[in-house]
C-alpha cells in the first residue's frame, strides 16, 4: 500500500474532529455494550477486493459463530483508495473498529493518535502471549515502547528469476554467493534487442523504494541517519550519489538492462513482464507468488545479491491489525484482533494466500516443507528496518526520495542535484 506525506498532512488537519469523539469511545478496555442481551456490532477492513479477501471473510464468519454476543462485519476497501477512505472515515469518527496497516505506516498512524495501545489488554489476558509471533515482527509493531499492532502476515523481499529465460540463454541460475556486480553482468546477457527496440530485459531497476534501499545498504549507505532525523550527508552523501548513479544507469543508455518506468508501465509492470518472459529478474515480496502460480512461467527464488564487502540485506514487508482508538467497543475489538492474528488465521492465510505465517510454530512448518521458495524465508535473516520503521519522520524521507528518483529516472535532473534538493527539503520539513 503506497501513500505519501500529503496523507499525513491531511490527517493532521482533520484529526481534531476524530479526537473530539474519543469521549464517546470510553476508556481503554471499556466495552460500550448496550442493553443486556444486545449484540456488539464490529466492523473491520483491509485493502483489496472481496474475492482477494476470502480468507478474512471466512475468519469473520468463524468469529461470529464462536462469539454469539458479537457480530462482526467485514468491509474491504479497494487497494488504490484504502488510505484516502480510511483517512476520511477516521476524521469523521466513522472508521472501522479494526483496520489493517502496512509496515511503512506504523509510525504515522500512531503519531496521529488513532491507534489504540494494546499493552493494557495484553497484560490482563493470561490466555494470549506475544511469544507465539516472530520476535522481529512484534518489535516492528512496538512504537516508542508500546505495542500498537498484532501481525497479519509478512513477506521478506528476495530475488525472483525466470528459469525459462536463463535456460534459453544457457546461463546458470542465481546462487547464494551472487554479488550485485554478478547480477548486472548476467542481466546484460539476458537483455535482448531487435534493431533499436528492447524486447527482453535482464533486471528491473524500477522506482519502488524498497529494492533501492537494499541496493544502497549493500553498497554501504542509506537515505537517512539511524534514528531518521537527518537526510543531509546521507540521502545526498557521496556513497549514495555514486550508488544511485550506478543503479539508474541500469535503465538508461544504450547498454541498459532494465526497462524504464515508462517501459514497465506500458508492458503491465514487472510481474506481468516476468510472467510473459520479458523480464528475467526482479526483487519483490512473496505476495507475487499467487499470480506467478496462476501463469505458466517457470520461476525460482534466490537471495538478494550482496555488495562487494559481503553485505546482504532485505526488508520484511508486513501488515498489522490496529484497534480504532476512538471505537466504542475496544475490548471486543481486541478479541477480534487476537482472532485475526491467531494461529488458525495464520495457517489459513499461509495455505491459501501464499503469505508467510507470522507465528513461530506455523513458520517452522512452512520451512520444513518449503523447497522452491526457501531462499525467500532465509532472507528474514538479513532484514533491516527502512526509515519508516525507525522514525516518525519516515514518510517525509520517502516522499522526497521518491520525488528525486522520479526526476532522475525521467532525466529531469541529475543524480546529485536531485538528491541535494531532496535532502534539503527533508531536513527543512523535520525542523
Amino acid at each position: 500500500m503506497k501513500k505519501n506525506w500529503k496523507w499525513s498532512t491531511m490527517l493532521s488537519m482533520v484529526i481534531i474532529a476524530a479526537l473530539a469523539l474519543s469521549a464517546c469511545g470510553g476508556k481503554s478496555g471499556e466495552s460500550g455494550n448496550g442493553a443486556a442481551g444486545e449484540k456488539v456490532n464490529l466492523t473491520f477492513t483491509v485493502w483489496g477486493d472481496v474475492n482477494a479477501s476470502a480468507n478474512e471473510q471466512k475468519l469473520a464468519d468463524e468469529f461470529n459463530k464462536a462469539h454469539p454476543d458479537i457480530q462482526v462485519k467485514f468491509e474491504p476497501i479497494p487497494s488504490e483508495g484504502y488510505g484516502t477512505k480510511l483517512t476520511t472515515s477516521l476524521a469523521a469518527g466513522q472508521a472501522p473498529d479494526v483496520f489493517l496497516i502496512g509496515e511503512g505506516d506504523y509510525f504515522k498512524y500512531v503519531e496521529k493518535g488513532v491507534v489504540e495501545p494494546l499493552d493494557d489488554y495484553l497484560s490482563k489476558d493470561s490466555d494470549f502471549s506475544l511469544d507465539i509471533f516472530q520476535k522481529d515482527l512484534i518489535d516492528n509493531m512496538n512504537i516508542n515502547g508500546k505495542q500498537y499492532y498484532l501481525p497479519k502476515d509478512f513477506n521478506p523481499l528476495a530475488l525472483w528469476y525466470n528459469k525459462r529465460m536463463f535456460d534459453e540463454a544457457g546461463l546458470e541460475y542465481p546462487s547464494d554467493n551472487w554479488t550485485w556486480d554478478q547480477l548486472i553482468e548476467t542481466s546484460k546477457k539476458l537483455t535482448k534487442k531487435e534493431g533499436n527496440k528492447y524486447t527482453e530485459f535482464g533486471f528491473n531497476a524500477g522506482k519502488w523504494e524498497y529494492p533501492i534501499y537494499t541496493y544502497l545498504w549493500d553498497h554501504g549507505t542509506d537515505i537517512a541517519n539511524e534514528d531518521g532525523t537527518q537526510a543531509e550527508g546521507f540521502m545526498n552523501g557521496e556513497k549514495t550519489v555514486a550508488a544511485i548513479e550506478k543503479y539508474v544507469a541500469l535503465s538508461q543508455g544504450e547498454d541498459r538492462v532494465s526497462p524504464t518506468p515508462q517501459d514497465a508501465e506500458t508492458l503491465g509492470g514487472d510481474s506481468s513482464m516476468f510472467m510473459t518472459d520479458k523480464l528475467a529478474m526482479m526483487v519483490t515480496g512473496r505476495w507475487v507468488k499467487t499470480d506467478l502460480d496462476k501463469s505458466d512461467v517457470e520461476y525460482g527464488s534466490a537471495l538478494i545479491p550482496a555488495g562487494e564487502d559481503g553485505t546482504r540485506t532485505s526488508i520484511i514487508a508486513s501488515a498489522g491489525w490496529a484497534i480504532n482508538a476512538n471505537g466504542k467497543h475496544k475490548q471486543e475489538a481486541y478479541e477480534l484482533v487476537k482472532w485475526l492474528s491467531g494461529t488458525e488465521a495464520q495457517k489459513l492465510r499461509s495455505e491459501n494466500g501464499k503469505v508467510l505465517p507470522a507465528t513461530v510454530t506455523e513458520l517452522e512448518e512452512v520451512k520444513a516443507n518449503e523447497v522452491a521458495d526457501k531462499p525467500v524465508i532465509e532472507m528474514m535473516d538479513y532484514a533491516k528496518k527502512p526509515v519508516t520503521l525507525r522514525s516518525t519522520h519516515g514518510p517525509i524521507f520517502v516522499e522526497e526520495f521518491t520525488k528525486a528518483m522520479e526526476k532522475i529516472l525521467l532525466k529531469q535532473q541529475d543524480v546529485k542535484g536531485a538528491l541535494d534538493e531532496a535532502a534539503k527539503n527533508v531536513d527543512s520539513k523535520i525542523k
